[in-house]
């Protein structure tokens, strides 16, 4: 009876999100509510107890939520001050190949912002980038939100490996683990099974974009894909160097972030020379009919075509003789607005030197005060806002590993305290040692580095708080639940447990659960494992929350059934991530930004089998790494 109990609220909270479209912000209240009536009425848990684990839940949830903030800050600062804008021009001449561009966009660029800002921004971004250089909008959303997968668990600088660590990180100390020692186990494993999926995706994503995308049938030829496998094996190997690198030696804060932007200035330098490129380029070439279109084409009577093809025919010498005309004016048009460019061109160096030299004669603090129209931002200026945040945290995560007792060292213990009844501590914060905290001052000085307007400024700040608001409830009840969840054992009340038929004092939540799901799958668990994740990737919108409501689940079913934890662990942490693919929330933001809204369930039913086959690797890389390790 207990076990079944014990999954009554998780349940819910899955119905009421995909059986009744509940939104998130009010499913898990609900579920977090029926949690603590179940705790209260069958597990004994006193009112105090409940309020004291909902307490501790909102106020740790708070250490997520600001690097949220800060991610979400930075990607809104850049973008009112047009540098995203220049970051998105850099991506246009560097092939004309789609399986190349979509390759460097799709992929390294969507770790970079994934591992930058998380919580299905890069596929909201990279969608509409795609469609702007030629990609037809249904391959565009559905290849953004593929490729949104294996920097998942690195996203927002770590936060949902994080999450998961903070989640399970009690259980871990009491089973007499070490809580660094674990987090740097789970960031390793984690970074080792999407490694192993990253040529898989691309192999994917290449044959979609062949077989389903390709506008004539010329392109839809199996040559077209092997072609490019040397390219896809050269930018596998690279980025996973760098990603399991930077996740055995550095932590999950820089494993996107870093693995990303160093990888991808290595392709975009390689590709302009044409380094592995395929010599016969596949691109897009007809244009994609609307749905309002296709509606046209479909209740054309017949007559109407014939005339149409008759008239057209009869026509197609005047068409072409008014072409050439048309190209002669057109040269003579482009050679004029050439020779004005470049008196404009001269005449603007000439006005910016006088007003450089103007501003270098003026006080520091006018100069830092500086609010002149720029015309565009400079792409290395651009780019400033990143390379701090990646230095930042780069030298500060290597410096307290290799001297504890330094400057980082202490950034690291230094904790914002409340204390507990017997001289207990009740929550710690380590403030300065939050990624969040460097996004945000990195945004403070984004706005001297990009000469930002002050209304622009409001404007990124407003933004940025307003979507942080629509992630900050379903996030403090989660995490509230969580706790519930696992502080309810109570060993006044004796049960018999599935497992292994003893009878024992009654276990919190989590652990009847475990017991559950470990009688259940006690075989073939880690099969099972991962697409607990995807489900609560799917039922929730992120993979942090998915991390949230199932690791604690996920640690104590590895404890019952044997197996190692950390795998466990990691495994629900890529299932999350995969479960990106098809997450209701991205596929929605997705299609809103590229016009496709409408075709949501397409999208999901496309990605579904991707989805899958890289569950079906992680189970079976973990079964191999298991081996290994033993």
């Amino acid at each position: 009876m207990y076990t079944v109990l014990a999954f009554v609220s998780i349940i819910a909270v899955i119905c009421l999100m995909v059986g009744l479209n509940v939104p998130a912000r009010r499913a898990i209240p609900g579920g977090w509510l029926l949690c603590c009536i179940l705790a209260f009425a069958f597990w004994k848990m006193s009112v105090g107890n409940l309020v004291k684990q909902t307490a501790v839940g909102f106020l740790e949830s708070f250490t997520v939520l600001l690097v949220i903030f800060g991610a979400v800050l930075i990607m809104n600062t850049l973008t009112e001050a047009g540098a995203m804008d220049s970051i998105k021009g850099m991506f246009h001449g560097i092939s004309s190949d789609a399986r190349v561009q979509v390759v460097i966009i799709g992929f390294l660029f969507s770790s970079f912002i994934e591992g930058a800002a998380g919580f299905g921004t890069p596929a909201a971004l990279v969608g509409p980038l795609l469609v702007s250089i030629g990609f037809n909008p249904l391959a565009a959303t559905s290849i953004a939100l593929i490729f949104d997968s294996v920097p998942v668990p690195f996203g927002a600088v770590g936060t949902p490996t994080n999450t998961a660590v903070a989640t399970v990180s009690d259980a871990v100390v009491q089973a007499g683990g070490n809580r660094d020692v674990f987090t740097g186990d789970v960031t390793f494993y984690t970074a080792l099974l999407m490694a192993l999926g990253t040529m898989l995706v691309m192999l994917m994503v290449t044959f979609l974009l062949v077989y389903v995308f390709a506008d004539s049938p010329e392109k839809k030829k199996l040559k077209y894909v092997i072609d490019m496998v040397p390219f896809l094996l050269y930018v596998t190997v690279l980025f996973n160097f760098f990603f399991l690198l930077i996740a055995r030696f550095l932590g999950p804060e820089l494993v996107s972030l870093g693995a990303a932007a160093i990888s991808m200035i290595i392709v975009i330098i390689t590709s302009r020379k044409g380094f592995l490129i395929p010599r016969e380029k596949w691109e897009f070439t007809q244009k994609t009919a609307s749905p309002l279109q296709e509606r046209e084409a479909l209740f054309r009577p017949k007559l109407i075509v014939r005339l149409q093809a008759a008239l057209e025919k009869r026509f197609e010498k005047e068409y072409a003789q008014m072409d050439r005309e048309i190209d002669v004016l057109n040269r003579e048009k482009q050679e004029k607005i050439e020779e004005i460019l470049k008196e404009e061109k001269i005449q603007l160096q000439y006005l910016n030197r006088e007003l450089e030299d103007y501003w270098k004669q003026q006080s520091l603090i006018r100069r830092l005060r500086r609010k002149d129209f720029l015309l565009g931002v400079p792409i290395f200026r651009a780019w400033i806002p990143y390379i701090l945040i990646g230095l930042i945290l780069a030298v500060t995560r290597v410096v307290a590993t290799l001297r504890p007792d330094s400057w980082a060292g202490a950034m690291k213990n230094l904790k914002l305290t409340i204390p507990g009844p017997n001289g207990s501590t009740f929550w710690s914060f380590a403030f300065l040692w939050n990624p969040g905290t460097v996004f945000v001052l990195v945004a403070i000085a984004s706005i001297f580095i990009l000469r930002m307007r002050t209304v622009y400024v409001r404007k990124a700040w407003v933004r940025s708080l307003d979507q942080v608001r629509g992630a900050a409830i379903p996030l403090m009840f989660g995490v509230a639940m969580v706790y519930v969840l696992r502080n309810s054992a109570n060993p006044a009340v004796q049960v018999t447990y599935l497992m292994n038929g003893k009878t024992a004092p009654l276990g919190s939540m989590l652990v009847m659960m475990a017991d559950g799901l470990g009688y259940l799958f006690k075989d073939f668990y880690l099969w099972v494992s991962p697409v607990i994740g995807v489900i609560g990737a799917f039922i929730s919108g992120s993979n942090t929350v998915s991390n949230t409501l199932f690791a604690g689940v996920q640690f104590e079913t590895a404890l019952l059934v044997g197996l190692p934890q950390v795998i466990v662990i990691a495994l629900q942490n890529a299932g999350g991530a995969i479960g990106n693919m098809i997450c209701i929330n991205n596929v929605v933001s997705a299609c809103a930004t590229t016009g496709m809204t409408g075709k949501e369930g397409h999208i999901i039913r496309l990605n579904l089998l991707p989805c899958l086959l890289f569950c079906l690797l992680l189970s079976a890389s973990a079964i191999l790494i298991m081996g290994a390790v033993r």
